[in-house]
């Protein structure tokens, strides 16, 4: 079994990602530098930046279940992997240290998801191109 670093999700590197993403710039390339315990809370990090931010702007503000309502359902991400691990361990997040190459995608994808929301709430320079 892989065990990936536990290393925390810094200032500095959530400081670069908000950077990235009010400049218009893709994740894409940030993801790689990432452990998957970082893609983990920089989901997390994420999802309460998108409920801060639509308290300021929205009416009723969006909650964590309206954002993970907006996620691939869990059990559609599973079975298109193809997984051996428990669908519970998908759901519960305990796949992170068994199968991390999952995990990933499954971060990237909600992650995708976050950055989508998040421009309708940040300045973002250069329009909404994700594409650099």
């Amino acid at each position: 079994m892989l065990k990936a670093p536990r290393e925390s999700l810094n200032l500095l590197i959530r400081a670069h990602i908000l950077k990235r993403l009010l400049n218009g710039e893709s994740l894409e390339q940030v993801y790689p530098r990432l452990t998957v315990y970082q893609l983990q809370e920089l989901r997390d990090f994420l999802q309460e930046e998108v409920v801060y931010l639509s308290s300021m702007k929205d009416d009723p503000p969006l909650t964590v279940a309206d954002i993970k309502e907006r996620y691939e359902p869990i059990p559609n991400y599973y079975y298109r992997q193809d997984c051996r691990e428990p669908l519970d361990s998908c759901y519960n997040e305990t796949c992170l240290t068994s199968n991390p190459i999952c995990f990933s995608k499954k971060m990237k994808g909600q992650l995708a998801e976050l950055v989508k929301l998040l421009q309708q709430y940040l300045p973002i320079k250069g329009g909404n191109d994700q594409s650099r």
